[in-house]
């Protein structure tokens, strides 16, 4: 059984000019999945059909063996959007972002946020915000994690941090994560396979072959 499976799927927004056309994937159990491709190539609407907010205007949609529009147990995904903008009188904590949850602590400490549980969420930096957020899509203890630009705005810094939990997440809790980034260095170096996304899939396979096929896309070669 694939965690996800996209069928020849197609999406317009107005019916007649299609954001997508004819994708079609797999995405195995515990793999680490990068998508990639220039603005506007479609890779959020991609999200957007995969957490069943959107539906396709053709083609289908399963996520662990059931189709999108008949799937109820959404506790077995993440979800972490681009970091949003919240008001900076927004008072709660980390802890109370966290509370509402009975989940494993450990998951708390391999994201460091056991230092910081006391503090408000909008007085911390932009990597310690993400990973506040990577902790509230992990309070269920989702199987499969889809994460949207996770470490777009973080200094160097916070993308390696964020990166080496990824990695974790994925290789030592056998999570399957669906990640859309712009950072290219960091999903050829990390990731278990890539998806260059423009409409339709250019390509999706092994990153040291997608480079060429990136190159081109982002119109780095010559």
């Amino acid at each position: 059984m694939h965690v996800v499976e996209a069928q020849n799927v197609t999406f317009s927004y107005d019916g007649k000019t299609p954001v997508l056309e004819g994708v079609s994937f797999k995405i195995h159990e515990g793999e680490f999945v990068g998508i990639v491709g220039p603005n506007g190539a479609g890779k959020s609407t991609l999200l957007k059909l995969l957490l069943g907010l959107i539906k396709p205007t053709s083609g289908e949609i399963s996520v662990f063996g059931t189709p999108i529009d008949k799937f109820k147990d959404w506790k077995r995904i993440g979800y972490v959007p681009q970091r949003i903008g919240v008001d900076t009188s927004f008072p709660a904590t980390v802890k109370e972002l966290l509370g509402f949850s009975d989940h494993d602590t450990d998951i708390y400490k391999t994201l460091h946020l056991d230092e910081i549980m006391d503090r408000q969420f909008t007085k911390l930096s932009g990597g310690q915000q993400q990973r506040v957020l990577l902790g509230m899509a992990l309070a269920t203890s989702p199987d499969l994690l889809i994460l949207d630009e996770p470490t777009a705005g973080l200094d160097l810094h916070s993308k390696n941090h964020m990166t080496e939990i990824l990695e974790n997440l994925s290789l030592n809790m056998g999570k399957t994560i669906l990640m859309v980034s712009h950072d290219i260095g960091m999903v050829i170096k990390h990731v278990d396979r890539v998806m260059c996304i423009d409409r339709t899939i250019q390509f999706f396979g092994e990153p040291e072959e997608a480079v060429g096929v990136i190159e081109e896309m982002f119109g780095l070669k010559g």
